[in-house]
């Protein structure tokens, strides 16, 4: 049996989102009050709807990345890094073959491409079956800060994925446009410095996990067992806290709760994967990366 951990870089956690508009969309706020908004971030990206925003103006923020959602009626895509030239020839119009095209011309540019809210059964949604026939996006919105957990939550089709072989990463960002809507689901990274190639290419690798206001201080293995080191300092450990480990299909595979400071779990070798949810007393969260179990045929 092999785990593959993609938290295996060392380095330093940084904090950021990757889905947030301003006025250049339908954003409420021009570009300046949303860097002001996200004050202390380590780095983030404005995705306004059909248009790449040019960063500029005074900052705090020291990583910024160009993104664009792409934003049919049907269902809505973030690229991050896409070219200027995707503009030249640009079409929102939903079907595979040009979201694919629209895909490949941001991945082809270093950059990478996530489903966003596909929950979202209002509109703009995804379903599974368009999700398989999307190829080369790196992964879905598992978590979008708007709040609803009715249809910004999309755990469901992120097993469903994972169960039938796609290996994608879960992301959790604001999609702020309001105030109130910004810092509640960002993305922490393991990176040995903050830069947008050192951001990019741990994200590439799944050395990240969503967070809503809790978190890990390591995940690793030791043999076949999974160690899930949780956020600690002398406040934390005294409060509850609530770990899952999920498995194939979704399936719970074990449940660790008490005011813990660590949770581990022994695999079998008949989970796939497994993905972990870590929980504080108060409903703060942290969501990991699947940890992809193999077997020898």
């Amino acid at each position: 049996m092999k785990i593959l951990n993609s938290y295996t870089q060392t380095g330093k956690w940084w904090r950021g989102s990757f889905h947030n508009h301003t006025t250049n969309s339908d954003g409420w706020f021009p570009l300046e009050t949303v860097y002001k908004m996200y004050g202390g971030y380590d780095f983030l990206g404005i995705s306004d709807h059909d248009k790449i925003t040019k960063h500029e103006g005074e900052r705090s923020i020291p990583t910024v990345f160009d993104a664009i959602e792409v934003s049919s009626r049907q269902t809505h895509m973030l690229l991050v890094n896409p070219p200027l030239a995707m503009l030249d020839q640009y079409s929102n119009e939903f079907t595979i073959e040009n979201y694919q095209r629209l895909a490949d011309m941001a991945i082809d540019n270093g950059g990478f491409a996530v489903l966003v809210h596909p929950n979202r059964f209002f509109s703009n949604y995804w379903t599974l079956e368009d999700m398989m026939k999307l190829e080369r996006y790196i992964g879905i919105e598992v978590y979008n800060g708007d709040g609803n957990p009715e249809y910004d939550i999309a755990f469901d089709k992120w097993d469903a994925l994972l169960s039938s072989g796609r290996k994608v990463w879960g992301f959790g960002n604001d999609d702020s446009h309001v105030y109130g809507q910004e810092k509640r689901a960002w993305n922490m990274v393991q990176a040995e410095e903050n830069t947008n190639e050192a951001i990019t290419q741990a994200i590439k690798n799944g050395n990240f996990y969503v967070s809503t206001g809790y978190g890990f201080d390591a995940i690793r293995t030791e043999g076949h067992t999974i160690v899930i080191d949780l956020r600690s300092n002398e406040l934390l450990d005294k409060m509850y806290k609530y770990v899952t480990f999920f498995g194939k299909d979704g399936r719970v595979l074990q449940e660790t709760t008490g005011r813990i400071s660590q949770a581990t779990y022994e695999c079998k070798g008949d989970e796939g994967y497994v993905r972990i949810a870590a929980y504080l007393e108060g409903g703060y969260g942290a969501f990991s990366q699947p940890l992809f179990v193999e077997t020898s045929k």
